[in-house]
């Protein structure tokens, strides 16, 4: 009887965690994202809504403390790589995602990193240790990015329509420098970077 307690406790708390810190992948669609892009073998775990949903405001800044505003990215497919120091394969990724914003410049595509540090000096002193100061980086310090869906695999990627809705998240590690992906990002970006819904 005490297991079957404690078991229904977890499970509303769970539910009530869910309902409360992920109301954007829960939330209603805003409009049909359509037919679901054909994807690459690689890109298997990437998650394309059937319907586009509201993205949370997050308290995100850059390095030097300024609040972000996700408002300057739109008319852009935007991705948020959500990382942290201590994930290793991040870690692994960050090389990789740096070369692949200096090949997404120019687009209309915005790659960004999203660290969950509490600190953005560890992330900066992180980053220089790494020799990897070119990755464009910001920081969330009270994981607000909680509120799109439960943070339980870092890395995870959430990818936003010109408008800054969330069309799609993609969990996990990925090989960012398989050339299979960039023509897969510029076939999202046709799709979604021109989005007038």
């Amino acid at each position: 009887m005490k297991f079957l307690l404690k078991s229904l406790c977890f499970a509303a708390a769970l539910t009530f965690s869910l309902s409360t810190n992920a109301q954007a992948i829960f939330s209603p669609g805003l409009y049909s994202t359509g037919e679901p892009l054909k994807k690459p073998r690689v890109m298997k775990p990437f998650v394309e809504f059937s319907k586009a949903r509201k993205m949370p405001d997050l308290k995100i800044k850059n390095l030097k403390g300024e609040p972000i505003n996700l408002e300057s990215l739109k008319g852009k497919l935007v991705i948020l790589n959500v990382w942290a120091t201590w994930c290793t394969p991040c870690i692994r990724e960050i090389p990789q995602l740096a070369e692949l914003q200096k090949k997404l410049a120019g687009t209309n595509i915005e790659l960004v990193g999203v660290s969950i540090d509490a600190n953005p000096a560890e992330v900066e002193g992180f980053l220089k240790k790494q020799k990897q100061t070119d990755f464009k980086t910001w920081f969330d310090p009270t994981t607000s990015v909680e509120a799109v869906m439960p943070m339980e695999v870092v890395p995870t990627n959430f990818l936003l329509d010109a408008k800054g809705n969330l069309i799609g998240y993609l969990p996990g590690f990925l090989p960012w420098d398989d050339p299979t992906i960039l023509p897969f990002l510029t076939e999202l970006e046709k799709k979604y970077a021109t989005v007038t819904k």
